[in-house]
């Protein structure tokens, strides 16, 4: 008599909006300030260039080096010890690139573009899921992607998480939330965030081209014991 084969590990039931908006917001608001760090990054050091070829630098360079930038700087806060919330781990199960792993439930990528199907049978939505990619328990495959201003395709006017495969509609991670968090990061050099370009001081004389003007420029630090500390918990 033939043995009986194991039976497939069961697909895991996908999080809602609700579940991956309690069980992703924070983590998300760190992400976010280190999106806006890298978007500054690249602006400053796009300035350096003449117009024509900082206009064709756009195009070719800039959803990568951000993206680049957001997720090495996620990983090296998500490896800091007691600094992000708990239960988020750094991932790296497709390639060298890091993603985040929330308590064994979500998986989210960081992506300038949202997944987009090759065909009608979404093949490259199937191609990314989790479940395609061996993650232990299946989570739900999420991504975090974002908007730029329309009119100054200078900074970020909207961060969104999304999960292609899943039918709920992507929610918004507040962008008050993670200007406060770049703010307090940046007057605390935190480890994680790209260090400083040595550029002209008319570049260097634009702060923040990241964000909108209508930041809050009140916002107060307070101390910390210990040289690396880290508030989105």
């Amino acid at each position: 008599m033939s043995e009986m084969m194991d039976d497939p590990e069961p697909l895991a039931v996908p999080l809602t909006r609700k579940q991956a908006r309690r069980m992703l917001g924070q983590v998300s608001v760190g992400v976010g300030a280190m999106l806006l760090s890298a978007v500054d990054h690249w602006n400053t050091l796009s300035e350096l260039n003449s117009a024509h070829l900082r206009t064709v630098l756009q195009v070719l360079g800039r959803g990568s080096y951000v993206a680049a930038l957001t997720a090495a700087g996620t990983e090296v806060w998500l490896s800091t010890h007691g600094v992000h919330p708990p239960g988020h781990t750094v991932c790296k199960q497709q390639s060298v690139w890091p993603a985040v792993a929330a308590l064994g439930k979500a998986y989210m990528e960081i992506h300038h573009n949202e997944a987009q199907p090759t065909n009608e049978r979404r093949q490259a939505f199937c191609a990314q899921d989790s479940g395609a990619l061996g993650l232990p328990g299946n989570p739900t495959h999420c991504e975090l992607t974002w908007e730029y201003d329309l009119r100054t395709d200078k900074y970020v006017k909207h961060i969104w998480v999304s999960a292609p495969r899943v039918d709920w509609e992507r929610f918004e991670v507040p962008m008050a939330a993670v200007q406060a968090q770049y703010a307090t990061w940046s007057k605390r050099n935190m480890v994680w965030l790209p260090g400083a370009l040595p550029v002209a001081a008319d570049v260097a004389a634009e702060a923040f081209p990241a964000r909108d003007g209508a930041v809050r420029p009140d916002i107060v630090v307070r101390p910390r014991p210990g040289e690396q500390t880290g508030d989105a918990k």
